[in-house]
């Protein structure tokens, strides 16, 4: 493996040597790279008296500009520390960027109960949909900000305001753009199905547990490349047999804090209306997403998604 470090964001990566010269991105700042060639590593001697080679660290890689960069380039991988216990994973919204975005994402649930309502869409005015749009969007920004952070290794909630992670109003609709349409090719024929049918048979409840089987996987994948075109099978279904079992266990986790989730989410804009329950639903949000995003830095070598 080739070790550098990122010229823009200074995180530590590492790429398989058969990537030398390349072009790749940073996974954290999403900057455009070229991979170093591979060191010749001197020889020294071990303990064991046995003589064994030792891999010197790279000098970091220079960015490459604008017009250089291309969809293509193979991910680089970040060497950042990993938590060293769960309750350190647990630890992952508690940083002043997550504390914040909690509370800002604590405002959402009554514009989403809103907007399932005939009652909104018949208001006059934009401004209820206007805060929808853009705190949806925003929403899902950081949530893609936080995955990218915690595969690169990242402990804590990512802050979208860095110069890693520059918060515009295009990067907004960018993210938006890759996100929503797969989470409605996902979902979409679900809710569709359910609303013509107004009942619930086998063919529903076989497409909800193959839609929340796939997703983690889809959205991993959708997020990594950067593309609504990695939702595609061929990418996902080998993926996931690559690493079945552990992502099996990933699901289960996944699905029980979605559960968690959508029960404080209920009483906090349902008849109860008991607004501090959204802290800790959105707490746990983060706290999935950091998740998904430590499963593909643990299992990435297995995935192959660099080539």
């Amino acid at each position: 493996m080739i070790q550098f470090g990122c010229g823009q964001c200074g995180a530590k990566l590492r790429v398989p040597e058969t990537h030398a010269g390349k072009k790749a991105h940073c996974p954290r700042c999403k900057g455009a790279l070229r991979v170093p060639q591979a060191t010749t590593f001197p020889t020294g001697e071990s303990r064991t008296g046995k003589t064994e080679k030792t891999a010197p660290q790279n000098p970091p890689a220079p960015p490459l500009p604008p017009s250089e960069a291309s969809a293509s380039e193979p991910p680089a991988t970040s060497e950042e520390n990993a938590p060293r216990s769960p309750f350190q994973v647990l630890l992952y919204p508690l940083s002043v960027s997550g504390v914040i975005h909690i509370l800002i994402f604590s405002l959402l649930p009554p514009l989403w109960a809103m907007a399932t309502t005939f009652r909104f869409w018949e208001s006059p005015g934009i401004g209820p949909l206007f805060c929808l749009v853009l705190g949806t969007l925003y929403f899902i920004h950081y949530a893609a900000a936080c995955l990218s952070d915690s595969a690169a290794g990242g402990t804590r909630a990512a802050d979208v305001n860095s110069a890693s992670t520059p918060l515009s109003i295009d990067a907004l609709v960018s993210t938006g753009q890759t996100i929503l349409p797969v989470v409605a090719l996902v979902w979409g024929p679900t809710f569709g199905y359910y609303l013509a049918r107004e009942r619930i048979d086998w063919i529903l409840l076989t497409w909800l547990a193959l839609a929340a089987f796939t997703f983690p996987m889809i959205i991993l994948a959708v997020n990594d490349f950067d593309s609504a075109r990695a939702a595609s099978p061929l990418l996902v279904v080998p993926s996931i047999a690559s690493v079945f079992f552990p992502y099996c266990g990933l699901v289960g986790c996944l699905l029980t804090l979605g559960a968690f989730i959508g029960l404080l989410l209920y009483l906090s804009v349902g008849p109860a209306g008991i607004w501090l329950l959204r802290l800790p639903a959105f707490y746990l949000f983060l706290l999935g997403v950091h998740i998904l995003g430590r499963f593909y830095r643990r299992h990435e070598e297995r995935l192959n998604w660099g080539v």
